[in-house]
């Protein structure tokens, strides 16, 4: 550090504590405030570039839809038509009696005649069938019918008008407006032993045939 030299002539050492950087406080003052300009500029530039943001998302998804060219046609489908399953009982039905291993016969009257043990009474019904539909597959079960103790039901057999026979399964609309005679047969149960029931009433208030549609690709 040099001397410093007052008005007499006499040399003195610099004084402990005193700053003699003014002119250095000044220019660290310049430079701050200069950063402080650059960050506002910088910042103002930041905050334009967000507001032209902002505008181009309302532009485009604030309610202003984008069109395209486009046309259409319409077709003239037509009319697609369902079909129909209805099964509809014609006239009364019969009773026949079949002793087990015999031959059947006609019963005029079901209340009038006492079965045993291996008999068989087959209930017949002439039904139309109502049957439309292209890919309509439907079975004729019997069905809601209390089936006495001692009795045994079988399956619904079907005669067309020909006299040929066939099951109540698999019926399609080859047969739609056909009247057929449904065949439902019940034997009293050959294994019936003893005394077992003797003076019995089997009632049969309650057969049902039931069309009913079945799934084409089961």
């Amino acid at each position: 550090m040099g001397l410093r030299v007052d008005q007499w002539g006499v040399s003195h050492a610099p004084e402990q504590g005193v700053s003699r950087t003014p002119e250095i406080r000044g220019k660290k003052m310049s430079e701050a405030t200069s950063t402080t300009r650059r960050d506002l500029r910088r910042g103002s530039r930041t905050k334009a570039i967000v507001a032209i943001a902002a505008g181009a998302v309302l532009l485009l998804g604030g309610g202003t839809t984008l069109a395209y060219w486009s046309t259409q046609a319409t077709i003239d489908g037509g009319t697609i038509s369902s079909g129909d399953l209805n099964l509809t009982l014609v006239d009364s039905p019969s009773w026949s009696l079949t002793p087990e291993g015999g031959t059947s016969a006609p019963v005029p009257d079901i209340a009038a005649i006492d079965i045993v043990p291996g008999d068989t009474v087959t209930l017949t019904q002439d039904v139309t069938l109502t049957l439309v539909g292209d890919n309509l597959i439907a079975d004729l079960p019997v069905g809601g019918v209390t089936v006495p103790t001692g009795i045994v039901p079988t399956a619904v057999t079907l005669t067309d008008g020909t006299g040929a026979t066939f099951s109540g399964t698999g019926l399609t609309s080859d047969l739609n407006g056909e009247t057929v005679t449904a065949s439902v047969a019940f034997q009293f149960d050959p294994a019936t032993a003893d005394r077992d029931l003797v003076t019995t009433d089997f009632v049969f208030d309650d057969v049902q045939l039931t069309l009913e549609q079945q799934d084409p690709t089961p």
